[in-house]
């Protein structure tokens, strides 16, 4: 399910334009805004193709490397989880919601390794012990709690991938860097709403 479509099913199209996750102001799928998937668009093409522009002319600073490490697990634990909860769900407000995150980040995951490539940076494989533990936590509840602990996560997890994004957008200092965080930033804030709406309609307290 798209997000435009989950959207209008959860009465957010008119809205609209995964402690969190474990980061402390930062898991590995890519992730998309309005276009998912292969990144094939016009926005992807102009990020593809700055970082594909002499990299040595674009050096990269502490935080872009910071940034390209915490958003590499964000998009691996959004991609890992989301397809753990599309699975094992009890709700079907829980499964979708699994679902676009898988999606969404695994696109932006593959941006994201196209960048590193481009620039010569090692991306990590797995998410951290935190978001892991994270992860373990949502897997470890039975019934409703389960869909209860993922959309607890989910929220306060966004939250904090947003602040992150938000942070490289301003103190980052790669062109093509700050343009993947600018460019996937919508994306998350789309996530935070679906998952704020989500506990409305489960009735998490």
């Amino acid at each position: 399910m798209t997000l435009q479509k989950m959207a209008a099913s959860a009465g957010l199209a008119a809205c609209l334009a995964t402690a969190a996750w474990g980061l402390t102001a930062t898991g590995a799928i890519p992730a998309a805004g309005a276009s998912t998937g292969t990144g094939t668009g016009t926005a992807s093409s102009r990020l593809d193709a700055g970082a594909s522009a002499s990299p040595t002319a674009q050096p990269l600073s502490a935080q872009d490397r910071m940034f390209m490490d915490e958003a590499s697990q964000i998009n691996l634990a959004e991609i890992s989880l989301g397809r753990y909860v599309q699975a094992h769900g009890t709700t079907r407000t829980a499964r979708d919601l699994g679902a676009s995150y898988a999606h969404d980040h695994a696109g932006a995951q593959v941006s994201l390794g196209r960048l590193a490539s481009r620039l010569h940076v090692t991306l990590p494989r797995s998410p951290g012990a935190q978001l892991k533990s994270v992860a373990a936590h949502v897997e470890a509840q039975t019934g409703r709690s389960k869909d209860v602990a993922f959309l607890k996560a989910s929220v306060s997890g966004h939250k904090a991938a947003i602040a992150v994004f938000k942070k490289e957008e301003s103190a980052g200092s790669n062109p093509s860097v700050k343009a993947y965080a600018a460019r996937y930033l919508p994306m998350l804030q789309t996530h935070l709403r679906l998952a704020e709406h989500a506990e409305s309609v489960l009735h998490v307290s």
